[in-house]
C-alpha cells in the first residue's frame, strides 16, 4: 500500500523565526561573518499598511518591526526556507519525503492495511509536532491524503487526523503542476495537456496574421517555455533535478 499526506503550510515564509533559523545556520557550520551578514539582511526590518495610496498622515498604521518572515522575491528566501525546514527529515524513519519550496509531500508504504494506518496517523502527527516546535501551522483545509490503488480496488480506509483535526482524502490533486490520479492513469494531466496545446495552436493559427516576424517568433517561444517548464514530467519527479529538493540530515 501507498500513500502520500500533500501538506499545504499556512503563510510559511512569513512565519520563518529568525532566532530559529540563525541557530540552524550556525549548527549547519554559518558561522563569522557569513551568519553576520545573514543575520543583518534579516532583521531590523519595519513594516506598516497604506490605505488607498494616500498620501495624508492618518491613512497609514504605524510602523511595525518585523520579527518573523524571509523574503519571497530573491532567491535567498526560498534557500533559507529549505535550511528552515530541512531537519524535518530527522521524523520521517522509512517513510519518503519531498520539499520544493514550501510544499512538504509525505509518501508512505507499507504491506499491512492494519500497520499502514497506523504509521499513517504517526507520521502525521509526528510532522505536526515538529511544525509546531519551529511556530509553523498546517492549513489543514488544504492539506489533502490521497491512496494509490488499482483500478479494481476501492476500498480506501485511511482516515487522518491530528487533534480532532481530518484531512480530506481525494482521488486526484495537483503537485508541482502535474494533476496525479489514485491510479495513476494520468488522464486528467492529458485532458489539461491537451486544453493547453490547443490553446497554442488557436493562438498561433488564428492570433498572430497581424504580428510581425520576430513578434511570431518571440510569442511561440514564450508559449514553448512555460510549456516546458510546467508539464516536463521528469524535470518534476526526479528529486535529482533542479527544484525539488530532498533533505539531508549531513553536510
Amino acid at each position: 500500500m501507498v500513500g502520500g499526506i500533500f501538506c499545504d503550510l499556512q503563510k510559511a515564509f512569513d512565519c520563518v523565526n529568525h532566532k530559529i533559523l540563525l541557530d540552524k545556520l550556525e549548527f549547519y557550520g554559518v558561522v563569522g561573518k557569513f551568519k553576520t551578514l545573514i543575520e543583518s539582511y534579516l532583521t531590523d526590518r519595519y513594516q506598516r499598511v497604506a490605505l488607498d495610496n494616500i498620501t495624508k498622515n492618518n491613512s497609514f498604521s504605524k510602523w511595525k518591526r518585523i520579527n518573523c518572515g524571509v523574503p519571497q522575491g530573491p532567491i535567498l528566501g526560498p534557500i533559507l526556507f529549505l535550511i528552515y525546514i530541512n531537519d524535518i527529515s530527522t521524523i520521517v524513519n522509512k517513510n519518503n519525503m519531498v520539499l520544493f519550496a514550501d510544499d512538504t509531500s509525505i509518501i508512505i508504504t507499507d504491506t499491512n492495511r492494519h500497520d499502514f494506518n497506523i504509521n499513517a496517523n504517526q507520521m502525521f502527527h509526528d510532522i505536526n509536532s515538529w511544525f509546531h516546535v519551529n511556530l509553523l501551522t498546517l492549513n489543514y483545509n488544504k492539506t489533502q491524503y490521497l491512496e494509490f490503488r488499482t483500478k479494481n480496488y476501492y476500498n480506501v480506509t485511511t482516515h487522518i487526523k491530528f487533534n480532532q483535526e481530518h484531512i480530506t482524502n481525494v482521488t486526484e490533486i495537483k503537485f508541482l503542476g502535474l494533476t496525479i490520479d489514485d491510479t495513476l492513469s494520468w488522464k486528467q494531466h492529458i485532458e489539461q495537456l491537451v486544453k493547453y496545446v490547443l490553446c497554442v495552436l488557436c493562438v498561433e493559427k488564428y492570433k498572430t496574421y497581424s504580428f510581425r516576424r520576430h513578434a511570431k517568433s518571440n510569442l511561440f517561444c514564450s508559449y514553448t517555455r512555460h510549456f516546458k517548464l510546467r508539464y516536463n514530467l521528469l524535470g518534476q519527479l526526479l528529486p535529482c533535478q533542479q527544484g525539488v529538493y530532498t533533505p539531508k540530515e549531513n553536510y
